[in-house]
This record gives structure tokens, sequence and C-alpha cells, in this order.
């Protein structure tokens, strides 16, 4: 009978490595995903900022145009 317990906690040792090396690979792919969608989010709010500031200057209206440029010329 000995010889078979250990034949059995042989195997729960390795059974119990292997889930252990696959949470580890689990947890390490969840921080790939997680760090490149905040890189993705980062540069999307860097990508909005810009077609905003394009936008507001392609749709000012004439009269705060030409209001400024009169400003700056006093």
């Amino acid at each position: 009978m000995r010889p078979r317990l250990q034949s059995i906690s042989r195997i729960a040792r390795r059974e119990s490595g292997s889930a252990a090396i696959i949470v580890l690979a689990l947890m390490a792919i969840m921080a790939v995903y997680l760090t490149s969608n905040q890189l993705t989010l980062h540069n999307l709010k860097r990508d909005l900022k810009r077609i905003e500031a394009q936008q507001l200057k392609k749709f000012q209206l004439p009269a705060q145009i030409d209001g400024k440029k009169a400003g700056r010329q006093k």
C-alpha cells in the first residue's frame, strides 16, 4: 500500500504544478491585454483632442476670427 500512496502524491504534485503554471500564464495574458487596452485608450484620447482642435479651428465664426485679428492689431 505504501508505494501506491507515494505515486498518487507525485501525480497530485505534478497536477498542482501544472495548474499553477496555467494560472500564471493566464494572468500574464490578462496583463498584456490590459496594457494594450490602456495604450489604445491613451492614443484614442490624444487623437480625439487633436480632431477636436481641428474642428474648432475649422468651424469658428468669421466674426470671432476677425475680432481676434482686430484685437491683435491694436
